[in-house]
């Protein structure tokens, strides 16, 4: 804050007085040291001018700050006089965020000692640790690492989101969930759902699920469903469809495919909006292809089904290449650079007819 200094001189007689005031402004500050800001790097104000004052009230102007995408996008911020001859902002809107900034705090943040204190937000993608979360399930209550810990045999964990219960897409993706849960325990996956409404709505919701795959003797799914009433789980995990609301107005979540590895990795995600089913056929190729290709330094081409041949990673030479793999192929290309090179699938007797095509 800065300290205005008022200065006053009387000057009286017997007929009449006269005052001449005069103010002292404290000098124009430059802000230059980095402002530390707790859960983030330092952080340096980059092009920062002195304050000016006009008519007894301080404007600053807008500011940059180097390294954060914020803005102050309101205009110049004004600072007022408040009592003991101090100096207070007013509240400021940062662009973007949806978060006033009082005195250049976030109000929707944690302030202890004039520092600030922020949760970083999960963010789905490739590699990203799964947060763990509580389960409320049709199976019983834990948390998801516990779930994904859970069978040694089936390391691998596919979750599914699904819209709401009792809606026609949902009831014929989770049916065809149920007649795969094999496939997918062959491939050394476990299977979860989860979907924004109760454990009692859920366990209405199966039996005509099951009814639908002539399955009504099983009793229940072969895999939980999560309850997610509040709609948390879906909206940490980034699962929300804002195009597609129910009739409160609020958004859907969409349906999501996660696979997750032994290590709680993902490894795959897939988000189709809320009026489309899933093809599991892709999904099955895409974990296939996953889950041979992991430590092979291979990978598999456009339209690759399993047993097909594959293409050498650039990282592998040739030559080592031709010693690791069977029947190296090269393709013969205008650039004369030998970059796409195909071998058979390890494991998978070749057919002739799924030989690549050679470049004349």
């Amino acid at each position: 804050p800065q300290m205005v200094v008022v200065v006053c001189v009387c000057f009286g007689s017997s007929s009449s007085k006269s005052f001449a005031m005069a103010f002292a402004f404290s000098q124009p500050r430059m802000v230059s040291q980095p402002q530390m800001v707790t859960g983030s790097q330092p952080q340096m104000v980059v092009g920062s001018r002195p304050q000016m004052m006009t008519g007894g009230v301080t404007y600053s102007q807008p500011r940059l700050v180097q390294g954060s995408p914020q803005f102050v996008s309101s205009g110049p911020q004004v600072i007022r006089q408040a009592p003991g001859g101090l100096f207070q902002s007013q509240p400021r809107i940062v662009s973007g965020s949806g978060r006033t900034v009082v005195g250049g705090i976030s109000s929707a943040r944690i302030v202890q000692g004039g520092t600030q204190a922020s949760k970083p937000q999960w963010v789905m993608r490739l590699g990203a640790t799964v947060p763990d979360f509580q389960c409320e399930t049709t199976q019983g209550n834990f948390s998801f690492h516990e779930f994904c810990d859970s069978d040694p045999a089936r390391p691998w964990t596919v979750l599914v989101s699904h819209p709401a219960d009792y809606t026609p897409v949902c009831t014929t993706e989770l049916g065809r969930c149920d007649t795969l849960s094999g496939a997918f325990a062959e491939r050394g996956i476990k299977l979860i759902g989860v979907s924004c409404d109760s454990v009692d709505d859920h366990l209405g919701w199966t039996q005509d699920i099951l009814y639908r795959e002539q399955r009504e003797d099983q009793g229940q799914l072969t895999f939980p469903i999560i309850a997610d009433k509040d709609r948390s789980i879906v909206t940490t995990l980034g699962m929300l469809d804002p195009l597609e609301k129910n009739a409160a107005g609020i958004a859907m979540p969409a349906r999501a495919l996660v696979v997750v590895d032994a290590e709680k990795k993902v490894r795959l995600s897939i988000l189709y909006p809320a009026t489309t089913g899933r093809s599991f056929e892709e999904v099955f190729r895409v974990i296939d292809s996953l889950q041979l290709t992991s430590d092979l330094q291979l990978a598999t081409p456009v339209d690759w089904i399993p047993g097909q041949p594959c293409i050498v990673a650039p990282s592998v030479s040739t030559e080592d290449a031709s010693q690791r793999f069977s029947n190296l192929q090269i393709e013969s290309l205008p650039s004369g650079k030998e970059y796409i090179r195909f071998v058979d699938c390890p494991g998978a007797e070749q057919d002739p007819a799924n030989q690549p095509d050679q470049a004349e």
